[in-house]
């Protein structure tokens, strides 16, 4: 996902493929929901305030308090724990300062898992934000 207000591209690197999306206005805020698979229901409205970058304040936010963690690519991790209607989340996290380096969605019988490679602040880079070079970009419809 690129995003560049107003302008996004949702891209399958594998597929060499795009989508092109226009931010209709009148306000540009992004949200980075990590679960956007979550319909829009109360239960799926909870889960999609989980967003990227902001890991820690929502499950703090939520009255989750760390507790020690397993070791996961060896690395030691604190686990907070909530839950968003009949949906389990967790975050784990490694270091000081805290990163996240998976968060964890449980529901039923379904388990998802996003592991972080990497988390950090870098310097600006105006070209990831630019159209992607070198696919086949179709414009989604309204």
């Amino acid at each position: 996902m690129i995003v560049n207000e107003p302008d996004y591209w949702m891209v399958n690197l594998l597929a060499r493929t795009a989508r092109h999306g226009l931010d209709p206005g009148p306000t540009f805020n992004c949200h980075l929901p990590i679960f956007a698979d979550e319909s829009l229901d109360e239960e799926g409205k909870q889960i999609r305030q989980l967003e990227f970058g902001l890991e820690l304040e929502f499950f703090k936010s939520k009255g989750a308090t760390p507790e020690t963690g397993p070791v996961l690519q060896t690395k030691e991790t604190m686990v907070y724990r909530t839950k968003a209607g009949s949906a389990a989340l967790a975050l784990f996290t490694y270091g000081t300062p805290e990163h996240p380096l998976a968060v964890a969605r449980q529901r039923g019988e379904k388990n998802d898992l996003f592991w972080y490679s990497g988390y950090g602040q870098v310097e600006f880079d105006p070209k990831l934000f630019a159209k992607p070079e070198n696919v086949k970009v179709e414009d989604s419809k309204p």
